[in-house]
């Protein structure tokens, strides 16, 4: 088997800081202990890093781009019949399914961040944005940031059941590839095309860092 490399080292980071700041934000939302501020923190900490990995998937490496990996309805549900087989297409990048989970968890999370930043304990911690809406809309955006993360957690779980499913059945080494970056494939006939070099662009990089941290940096300096 050949061994390609398709997440580059942006990927791979932002990918576990994205598990380990929404564990983390899941831990103290629902703990009983006041981690309120830490909640606060972990939220824009979230929020940097989707920024940052939205605009690599524009102006990042071959693999980490939206355009090559979001594909249609239909290929998702060829994929799907693929599987069915026992058969599936081998894909270097996201496959079809992959890829919708991808977007949905990426949407899903930036809807949880975005109305947490209007939201408050009504108390003594106030979202950064919580003045800027009514108080109806206030209220309507903390129902949403308090049910939506059961909804996640769901998204989640099946995700990690796919992971598994490419693990133990296909013998598909998709954590270890998140890792360290590399792919192992049987042959350039896959889907995507083997030879593509995965090269980290340095343009790309600078401005996706620069603009998370500056989004990050304002939300550090609001008062809550």
């Amino acid at each position: 088997m050949k061994s390609t490399l398709v997440w580059d080292w942006p990927v791979r980071i932002s990918h576990w800081l994205i598990v380990l700041l929404f564990t983390g934000l899941i831990v103290t939302g629902k703990s009983d202990n006041d981690y309120i501020q830490y909640h606060f923190y972990m939220g824009y900490g979230l929020s940097a890093v989707i920024v940052a990995r939205v605009l690599y998937g524009f102006y990042g490496s071959y693999y980490a781009r939206f355009t090559q990996f979001i594909r249609g309805p239909k290929a998702a549900l060829r994929f799907a019949k693929s599987l069915w087989s026992g058969k599936p297409k081998q894909y270097l990048g996201h496959n079809p399914i992959g890829a919708a989970m991808v977007v949905v968890l990426l949407l899903a999370l930036s809807v949880q961040w975005g109305t947490g930043l209007f939201s408050s304990d009504e108390v003594f911690w106030f979202g950064p944005f919580y003045g800027l809406v009514s108080e109806d809309v206030a209220s309507q955006l903390a129902s949403i940031h308090h049910l939506l993360p059961n909804i996640l957690l769901g998204l989640v779980a099946l995700h990690v059941l796919a992971v598994l499913y490419h693990e133990l059945c296909l013998k598909e080494r998709l954590v270890a590839a998140m890792i360290h970056g590399h792919k192992k494939h049987h042959s350039v006939s896959s889907a995507d095309v083997a030879s593509i070099e995965v090269r980290t662009p340095r343009w790309g990089v600078i401005f996706s860092l620069l603009m998370g941290l500056s989004w990050l940096a304002v939300l550090w300096m609001a008062p809550i």
